[in-house]
């Protein structure tokens, strides 16, 4: 049997035409699928994005605080209420000048600290909200709570317009001997007691204008201290300012240290409430709603109230306070031999090559001779000039042109040992006798980077001489602590004797707190090192005292901060507190939360 391989047909033409469109019609088809699904990716991506924006701007958490999450919500409307207020009060501060209540200087320098407030919001506000917030919640464990009256209250206040008041002052200024200087601290005791004197006698029932003729060296003292109706704008100092619009009608404050060092006494005789002004509730409410408001209102109202309770406490108590005296010696002890030479201050006028201390060209350089020109010119005008002080003064003037940073103290360095300054300056300085005011060496001395001319000013034992000094002037029998404090102490109290006054413990560092009020009184400490320096410290007198006008600003000023901080402090370490960048979800910059 014979095989025969079976031929096979082969597809017509219009079956191979068909084939052919089947497989293009099967790759569009593949390739429209493809498409479609690369457009669907990118879609899902697109608004994957888009949700992780709105996710970022409005849901992202940048903070907790306790049960309070902080959302970018939350810190835009804060920015919102925060940059209203400034705006507010900017165009308060332009109305004040209009109307002559404040001068220009004054204007000016109030309307830079609020532009300062508003550049500071973006970086300073979500530390601000955390804390207002932990502060409110601080607020219950000390006996404060917030009511929807106390919220609608501060409500009205941000809208009231701009209250006036008929004030009174009687100001004693310190009488400074020096000027530039400043009161000593005698003189500053002198003007308190002064201001006592005055309101003891306002206190008394003396007639306002009578005790202001008599003790008052104040510019409204012709006018018996009547200010006059003004706004708080007209009271340039901002607690003084305080104080008089807390009064009551016909109220009186006690005595109040200002900012200057002047002493303030108070009092307010009529006042002009002021409706709501016009505006400002539509202005507010237009950027953000008033349900928010309220919210971040709540939270202040706690705040402040918490603040205000913790520095009342603190100012109203009678602590037990230490009078005392101290000599101080600059410097730290050493036994290196070079400390043994003792210190140099003196002043300097730098020319470098190139007008450049950081870029010391080659010794062939041109730059070097152009650099000793200028100097030996300097130092031939002022060895010109035969008196020492005239010469000092010129050469702080001309120290201007100096290549160092000295040039904005007049050229001065102060004290320094040997090893201090460039090696043949620091030579130049210890080697020779010279008196104050006198030029050092024979011209411009050369350093590794510089030419320098050189006014000598003082010379001055080492801290280890220096102290054993004060040793040896308090070992004599009957020795004078104040006296020994006027000859030897090297600190601003030195005019005085030594006097530093009344202190709480918590005025004083740790560490001489407890050498302090552990002392007998009219005992005199061992050195107390603190900083750089070295303090012998007299405790005069200790009893349990009121606190009286001098202590009371800084305490106003710390007390809170004081309280405040551990707590704060404790909270972030127990989590009671986390920002999202302490987990490293956020780097902490702001700048990129849309707060319009």
């Amino acid at each position: 049997m014979t095989y025969r391989p079976r031929r096979q047909s082969r597809p017509g033409i219009g079956t191979r035409v068909r084939r052919l469109f089947e497989d293009e019609e099967r790759q569009q088809a593949t390739v429209t699928v493809l498409f479609v699904g690369a457009i669907i990716v990118v879609v899902l991506a697109l608004i994957g994005a888009i949700a992780l924006a709105w996710y970022n701007d409005n849901l992202r958490p940048l903070a907790s605080v306790g049960s309070v999450e902080i959302r970018p919500q939350l810190l835009r409307d804060r920015v919102a209420l925060e940059s209203w207020r400034i705006s507010r009060d900017q165009d308060r501060v332009t109305l004040a000048l209009q109307n002559g209540e404040i001068d220009q200087a004054t204007a000016a320098s109030r309307a830079q600290a609020l532009q300062d407030q508003l550049d500071a919001l973006t970086t300073s506000s979500l530390e601000d909200l955390i804390d207002v917030i932990f502060q409110s919640q601080l607020a219950p464990a000390e006996g404060i709570t917030v009511t929807p009256d106390q919220v609608d209250e501060l409500l009205a206040k941000e809208f009231a317009g701009v209250e006036k008041r008929h004030m009174w002052e009687i100001v004693i200024k310190p009488i400074a001997a020096d000027p530039v200087e400043g009161p000593t601290a005698t003189e500053q005791r002198a003007a308190l007691e002064k201001a006592q004197e005055a309101l003891a006698a306002i206190n008394a029932g003396t007639d306002w204008a009578t005790v202001a003729h008599q003790y008052s060296n104040g510019d409204s003292e012709p006018a018996g201290g009547d200010l006059g109706t003004a706004t708080a704008n007209k009271i340039i100092d901002l607690e003084f300012q305080r104080q008089l619009f807390e009064l009551p009608l016909n109220g009186t404050t006690g005595i109040v240290r200002g900012a200057d060092d002047a002493y303030r006494i108070g009092r307010v005789t009529e006042i002009l409430p002021a409706g709501e002004q016009a505006g400002l509730r539509d202005q507010l409410f237009s950027r953000l709603p008033e349900a928010s408001v309220r919210e971040l209102l709540t939270y202040e109202a706690g705040a402040r109230a918490l603040h205000d309770k913790i520095t009342n406490d603190a100012l109203a108590q009678t602590p037990e306070q230490a009078r005392i005296a101290v000599i101080y010696i600059d410097g730290e002890v050493s036994d290196d031999p070079v400390a043994a030479e003792g210190e140099v201050d003196y002043s300097e006028i730098v020319f470098a090559p190139g007008d450049n201390l950081d870029a010391t060209p080659p010794a062939d350089d041109p730059a070097w001779a152009e650099a000793l020109t200028a100097a030996q010119a300097v130092y031939d005008e002022l060895k010109a000039i035969t008196d020492p002080e005239t010469r000092k003064t010129k050469f702080a003037e001309l120290a201007e042109q100096s290549d160092s940073d000295t040039d904005a103290a007049g050229g001065s360095v102060g004290f320094v040992t040997r090893d201090l300054p460039p090696t043949a300056v620091g030579d130049a300085l210890f080697t020779g006798t010279y008196a104050e005011g006198d030029l050092v060496g024979t011209g411009p001395i050369k350093g590794e980077d510089a030419y320098y001319v050189l006014l000598f000013n003082e010379r001055r034992a080492s801290v280890a001489d220096r102290i054993q000094a004060v040793k040896d002037a308090l070992a004599v029998p009957g020795a004078d602590f104040n006296a020994v404090a006027t000859e030897l102490s090297e600190g601003p109290e030195q005019k005085d004797g030594g006097e530093i006054g009344w202190l709480t413990r918590d005025q004083l560092t740790a560490e001489i707190g407890d050498t302090v009020f552990t002392m007998t009184v009219g005992e005199v400490s061992d050195p107390v090192q603190l900083g750089i320096g070295q303090y012998f410290i007299k405790l005069e007198e200790k009893m349990v005292r009121p606190l009286d006008p001098d202590q009371i600003p800084s305490i106003r000023a710390t007390a809170f901060d004081d309280w405040y901080s551990e707590k704060k402090a404790a909270a972030e370490d127990d989590g009671t507190i986390t920002r999202a960048d302490d987990t490293g979800s956020s780097d902490g910059n702001l700048e990129d939360i849309p707060f319009e």
